[in-house]
């Protein structure tokens, strides 16, 4: 990645976070591991086929759903269950995913059970891993719906389930759509909202659109971030430089995100509400060290998954990079500025009604596809450098007009 230093003017190169270096060696694990399993498994298929046989819909007792990585993916994949649901009506419905993201999906009523692994480490996911298939066996699976576009491993515990149907992508070079029954072809030309809903389909539930983006919501959270934030002065504007674990190449630099918050501070009294993880602490710093102190608070590891969404919808703007707060935000309507630069909003822009993403197409870019599983060697993100300070203000003008013209007061 190439942090803009703007007092110097030039660019220097940063070397990949120690946790993106894990993010990596867990993928190439995934693939080395992943597809002589996928082949071993494939050939014993192969001479059980002739006794395999697609459950009726009335015989449907319990369908799995796997999305594995992202949270972006999970708000896409949410407004599908209600119609999985209405499907299968006599269905016990599980979601097998990674722990961090639990609380997303439970509490309400979408789910009756929700199946987790760790993902810190790399002994701690492989028993996670057997436990999952062993707790699966035990709800004898009978739909297993697949939502990865790269990993293998979701195949593997879909197989490993004893499913007797399953579903899932068959994206090209990845080679992981042996061991599904239903094998949905991956369009790389349609937004994922879309795609996902081919999982859907082939498990037999009739669509016509993609629903809005949804996440469950929680009263008690949103008291609990109110009673925290709820007297800091309006606007609230939400800024993530952070990118997630995988490739820190789509972070816009964090001292761009400064001139911005400054100037929303200046020129519209903002208070700056700093969200990310604590391994991003650092970028969080940046922005902050440059603000006035009682026109900042860093959130970061300060809120839950779900009190984070609520602070998303209680705030009046976000700016993100090209990760899970981008579809939050539409999730919930809060306006929000996303910037891409090595993955495209063609594949993962934001669905909100007020949702805006700024992306210059280099020849280059998008070098972060599904198609290379969200892998890549630049060092040099032109991309997400060709976004300027300017822009994202004008964006962010447009964006805050409409609430400025009212009073600035959200929801108790």
């Amino acid at each position: 990645m190439i942090r803009a230093d703007t007092s110097r003017g030039h660019t220097q190169r940063a070397p990949a976070s120690h946790t993106s270096v894990i993010v990596e060696a867990k993928k190439a694990i995934d693939r080395y591991v992943g597809i002589p399993l996928h082949w071993l498994l494939h050939a014993t298929d192969a001479l059980l086929s002739p006794f395999l046989t697609k459950p009726p819909v009335d015989e449907v007792r319990t369908v799995v759903l796997t999305k594995i990585w992202g949270i972006g993916n999970l708000v896409m994949i949410l407004p599908y269950v209600q119609e999985i649901r209405r499907h299968y009506p006599r269905a016990r419905l599980v979601f097998l995913t990674l722990e961090r993201n639990r609380e997303l999906l439970e509490g309400g009523e979408l789910f009756e059970e929700v199946v987790t692994m760790r993902d810190h480490g790399l002994l701690a996911p492989v028993i996670d891993l057997f436990r999952a298939i062993r707790r699966l066996r035990r709800r004898r699976v009978d739909l297993f719906l697949d939502f990865e576009q790269f990993l293998r491993v979701s195949g593997l515990i879909g197989r490993l389930s004893g499913a007797r149907q399953s579903i899932g992508f068959d994206t090209p070079g990845q080679h992981r759509a042996r061991l599904y029954q239903a094998r949905i072809p991956y369009d790389h030309e349609r937004h994922m909202a879309s795609v996902f809903g081919d999982v859907v389909r082939a498990a037999g539930v009739g669509m016509d659109r993609i629903p809005a983006p949804r996440v469950p919501r929680c009263s008690e959270s949103r008291r609990q971030v109110l009673a925290e934030l709820g007297n800091l002065p309006r606007p609230w504007v939400i800024l993530h430089p952070g990118s997630g674990d995988n490739f820190p190449g789509r972070r816009w630099p964090s001292e761009r995100f400064a001139a911005v918050a400054r100037k929303l501070v200046q020129t519209h009294g903002a208070t700056i509400l700093l969200t990310g993880t604590r391994a991003e602490s650092g970028l969080l710093a940046t922005v902050a060290d440059s603000l006035p102190s009682t026109s900042v608070v860093s959130c970061a590891d300060r809120f839950s998954l779900r009190q984070l969404v609520e602070l998303i919808d209680q705030s009046d703007l976000v700016i993100s990079n090209d990760t899970g707060p981008v579809h939050l935000a539409a999730a919930v309507e809060t306006p929000v500025v996303a910037l891409y630069g090595p993955n495209t909003p063609r594949l993962y822009g934001p669905l909100g009604p007020d949702s805006r993403a700024l992306y210059h197409r280099l020849p280059c870019s998008p070098c972060l596809t599904n198609l290379n599983a969200k892998s890549s060697r630049c060092r040099l993100p032109s991309c997400i450098l060709a976004i300027s300070v300017e822009e994202v203000l004008e964006t962010c003008a447009e964006l805050l007009r409409p609430r400025l013209s009212v009073p600035m007061e959200r929801t108790p």
